[in-house]
């Protein structure tokens, strides 16, 4: 073998390693997730105290509470960081001229358990993956 054909093959040779190593950075920076992908991935049920807490302040929130009708609520969720959760909830209530608005979704922001700022028609409640629940005690506002 001559002294160019070395050369030659050791170029190439370089060549094909530095392909190798694009490629993996490329196939293993696919494997990263997005934050959207992140929290849709750390759903979980709402528990019993943040269902309770959010029908406790939607007399807050709601022009008229007591007429809540068709609610759910989802999964709640890990906001980048983990330290702020949300969660979202559709219903249909009585708008400032008594009539009855449509189901409008809210995503609510919660540090611990507690209810912290609301989010009117955010686009997180839209996810086509996100769980829903049925959510009987918000309705069951005007029943009390």
């Amino acid at each position: 073998m001559r002294s160019g054909d070395l050369r030659g093959a050791h170029v190439l040779g370089a060549i094909l390693r530095s392909l190798f190593v694009v490629a993996a950075v490329l196939v293993l920076s696919g494997c990263v997730s997005s934050p959207r992908e992140d929290a849709l991935a750390s759903q979980r049920p709402p528990s019993a105290e943040i269902r309770r807490v959010i029908v406790h302040d939607a007399k807050d929130y709601l022009v008229d509470p007591y007429s809540v009708r068709d609610a759910e609520i989802s999964s709640v969720m890990d906001a980048p960081g983990g330290e702020v959760q949300f969660v979202c909830v559709k219903a249909n209530a009585k708008d400032a001229a008594g009539g009855y608005a449509g189901r409008k979704a809210v995503s609510i922001r919660l540090v611990g358990k507690y209810p912290v700022g609301i989010n009117p028609n955010a686009a997180a409640c839209a996810e086509p993956q996100l769980r829903w629940y049925p959510f009987p005690e918000l309705e069951a506002l005007r029943r009390t």
